[in-house]
């Protein structure tokens, strides 16, 4: 295995080979053992170094003579499964451990899975001579966006190599006619602060007819997610990132649909997605550590996407009776109304209402009384098994049953304070039960900000200089002062006639995404921003179109039903909270908020002057200029979650705050690349920022300064800052201290390399650093990265 040469097909061999010689019972030392697994995770999974650390503790060498029988590869293959069979894989592990040391009471299960290996991407690409597409991410935004409808006919009109044809035939067997979905798994995918939420496509796939019709299906939906890889989405996604040219490669998972056959329909009884961290509480009684989870009934599509017509229930399973919709008119408005499943008679992926599937299988739709509950006389009351009249009673989604009977939050809390421990990072897991048994399908990083302390809101301001004010589903979050407002009026919008105007508003917010300066200025729109599904309740746009915002501000008025859904969660907010883009839902109609048109209305809208072709709706969209308009001025947004306030100001000429210092991806890997080694290198300073005793040396912040190109990191040494008053003996110890660490660090990662330096990084201990900040900021060598505090207790 240690051999750069062997292939897959080498190393599946060689497992069957020891497998085969087990009645022998060969015995093998603990550290032969440790070896041999950290070899199969980096061969089959992934190179990463804290992947494999956390790994190897978990795997069995039984796991990967499972694993290789449900592996579809090309001879000579050398590629992986990819992030999201990395995590799940993992995940899994750790939960059945969990379960033998009795630190779990329950088994998780994990659906039946085929994998495509990441590089059957390039034979598929290769054998259809495809290679100019590689070149497509280079180009610019607009031109992928408007050629990637033409990439994606040109997949799914190629033909898949004989050996990956007959794999999967082989996978369709072993399936049967069971619902199937189709998932990417990239090398890139499900990582910390790159997690690709919802960038590449996953397609569910009835899987009924004949066997050829089924094979044909399944392919064409691979061929889809293999040209996601060139979409707009992530190629933007990957840029910010400092990704763009790595050598991405695409596996697949062909996973069985978890669910249950009612009727002509096949769903889960629930399913949704769960976070060990909840980012966005509306309940000061909530702290982060309690969690959250998005649930719906049947697949749990509607609670990943931002659909525009529904809601998930909210549960903090930490606090599980601190609900989001408290009174019985709201839990009647908010509740899920439809429900995604797939119609086994038509062959397709389905949404239908909720109401109707009642009525149509009852008491066969599993764990129905846990999930619903009746509308009597006002009030909401449980099911009574020999009551209930499917037909005649009316029925909401709560779950009530399911948090009040059973144990289901309860496991959902373990689950996700096991694997964090474990992962040593908060984690986003998927998840859904048929009504027996509880299904594990995804499990990742969980997304972060690393700036989330409350503002300090001012009292008796005059009225005149807020441009809006909030008080509902308020959160933390640092917003360095901006310059401009794009405002999408909610009234003018509701009152475009045509589906293609509501599209030309979509296209203005992406055209002024690029030209307006990146993080200065904000979005105000009605309803849903990203949504899917009516675009009349939402600006129909996609991450690359706001990617460049400081905040995304979602109005609700009572006119045309401008409810915000409570988006956190889904894939679209984890984008929001990765770019460092902050979220503000504004209730208009609720009585303490406030929105002061007037100052947008009466003010110049530069629409006209910077979009002249779009200036029939200069009604629609307005974009105001703060210091243009206020004499020098900027506009500051205060967040406090204590406080359940936030306050946009327009503030004076001369209005100073320093930049807040934050990384869009991660604390250390932004624009690193695919240089391995500097990242590890700032994977090493995470942990030293955790490991170092900040009361006995006196330590107020930390700051992690890595070259800007990492192709420079060995002829610039990063530079460790360390703001402390501590004295002159103490600051020797400190000195005595990081030595060490840098001579460890150093014999890491140069014990092969003909380095002359004698050290890995430099450091710098002062009590005042701000000026050192400065000079490096202002030559722009370097990143600069705050590694403590750290807001978003991502090392904690």
């Amino acid at each position: 295995m240690e051999s750069q040469g062997s292939s897959l097909a080498d190393i599946s061999d060689a497992i069957r080979r020891f497998y085969h010689l087990a009645p022998e019972k060969i015995e093998l030392s603990p550290a032969t053992v440790k070896g041999l697994r950290v070899s199969l995770l980096r061969r089959f999974l992934t190179d990463d170094l804290d992947f494999i650390q956390i790994a190897k503790d978990y795997v069995k060498l039984t796991d990967f003579h499972k694993l290789i029988d449900k592996m579809i590869f090309m001879p000579g293959s050398h590629g992986k499964l990819g992030g999201k069979s990395a995590g799940v894989f993992l995940a899994h592990n750790i939960l059945n451990s969990s379960v033998s040391n009795a630190e779990l009471p329950f088994e998780v299960k994990v659906p039946k899975t085929w994998y495509l290996t990441s590089d059957c991407i390039m034979q598929f690409i290769q054998y259809n001579n495809l290679e100019e597409v590689y070149e497509h991410k280079y180009r610019d935004i607009e031109e992928i966006r408007l050629e990637y409808p033409q990439v994606l006919q040109l997949f799914k009109d190629s033909q898949f190599p004989p050996d990956i044809h007959k794999g999967l035939s082989v996978a369709l067997d072993d399936f049967g006619d069971r619902p199937i979905i189709v998932r990417s798994s990239s090398l890139l995918e499900d990582q910390v602060g790159s997690a690709f939420s919802g960038k590449y496509k996953s397609l569910f796939l009835a899987n009924q007819g004949s066997k050829p019709e089924r094979l044909s299906a399944l392919m064409d939906a691979i061929a889809e997610v293999y040209a996601s890889t060139f979409g707009p989405d992530p190629i933007e996604y990957r840029t910010e990132r400092g990704l763009i040219d790595f050598h991405e490669e695409m596996g697949i998972m062909i996973m069985e649909v978890v669910g249950t056959r009612v009727g002509d329909y096949f769903f889960p009884s629930f399913a949704g997605v769960a976070f060990s961290n909840n980012e966005f509480r509306w309940s000061p009684r909530i702290n982060r550590e309690d969690g959250l989870v998005r649930i719906v009934p049947g697949l749990g599509t509607r609670a990943v996407d931002r659909v525009s017509d529904d809601y998930p229930v909210l549960i903090a399973p930490g606090q599980p009776n601190l609900r989001v919709n408290v009174t019985y008119e709201e839990s009647l408005r908010y509740s899920p109304k439809k429900i995604d499943l797939i119609n086994l008679k038509t062959n397709q992926f389905q949404t239908i209402e909720i109401d109707h599937l009642i009525k149509e299988v009852g008491f066969d739709y599993p764990q129905i009384n846990n999930i619903v509950s009746v509308v009597s006389t006002g009030m909401l009351r449980p099911p009574n098994p020999l009551q209930v009249d499917y037909q005649e009673d009316e029925f909401v989604v709560t779950f009530n049953g399911l948090l009040s009977k059973t144990q289901f939050i309860q496991k959902m809390h373990s689950i996700l304070q096991i694997l964090e421990a474990k992962f040593g990072v908060p984690v986003d897991v998927e998840f859904a039960s048929d009504g027996k048994d509880f299904y594990l399908l995804q499990c990742r990083p969980q997304s972060y900000s690393g700036e989330n302390t409350a503002d300090v809101i001012p009292k008796n301001v005059p009225a005149e200089s807020i441009l809006f004010s909030a008080a509902k589903h308020i959160s933390n979050g640092k917003v360095s002062p901006v310059r401009f407002v794009v405002y999408v009026d909610p009234e003018g919008y509701d009152n475009l006639k045509t589906k293609e105007e509501m599209l030309e508003v979509a296209t203005i917010v992406g055209k002024l995404n690029k030209m307006l300066p990146k993080k200065k200025f904000i979005l105000m729109g009605p309803g849903r921003w990203g949504s899917r599904g009516d675009i009349k309740l939402g600006v129909s746009i996609t991450y690359s179109q706001i990617n460049n915002t400081a905040m995304l501000i979602e109005i609700a008025k009572q006119k045309g039903n401008y409810k915000p859904d409570l988006s956190f969660g889904t894939h679209f907010f984890q984008d929001l909270v990765e770019a460092s883009i902050r979220y503000l839902p504004l209730f208009i109609d609720g009585g303490n908020s406030f929105l002061n048109e007037i100052i947008i209305k009466d003010s110049n809208n530069l629409l006209i002057d910077m979009l002249p072709e779009y200036s029939h709706l200069k009604d629609v969209v307005y974009i105001l200029d703060i210091e243009n308009e206020f004499d020098g001025g900027t506009l500051k947004v205060l967040m406090s979650a204590e406080e359940e306030i936030a306050l946009a100001l327009i503030m004076p000429e001369g209005y100073k705050e320093s930049e807040i210092v934050e990384d869009n991806s991660s604390p250390t890997f932004k624009s690193l690349g695919e240089n391995i080694k500097f990242n590890r290198i700032a994977k090493f300073m995470e942990r030293l920022s955790v490991k170092i005793d900040k009361e006995k040396y006196k330590i107020e912040s930390i700051f992690f300064l890595p070259p800007v190109h990492a192709m420079e990191a060995d002829q610039m040494r990063s530079i460790l800052l360390i703001k402390t008053d501590a004295t002159d003996e103490v600051l020797n110890n400190l000195s005595a201290y990081l030595n060490v660490w840098n001579d460890c660090l150093h014999t890491l990662e140069y014990r092969n390399d003909e380095h002359e330096e004698e050290k890995a990084f430099d450091y710098i201990l002062s009590d005042d650093i701000e000026g050192y900040l400065r000079e490096y900021i202002e030559a722009g060598s370097y990143m600069i990265n705050q590694l403590y505090p750290l807001k978003s207790d991502f090392l904690d």
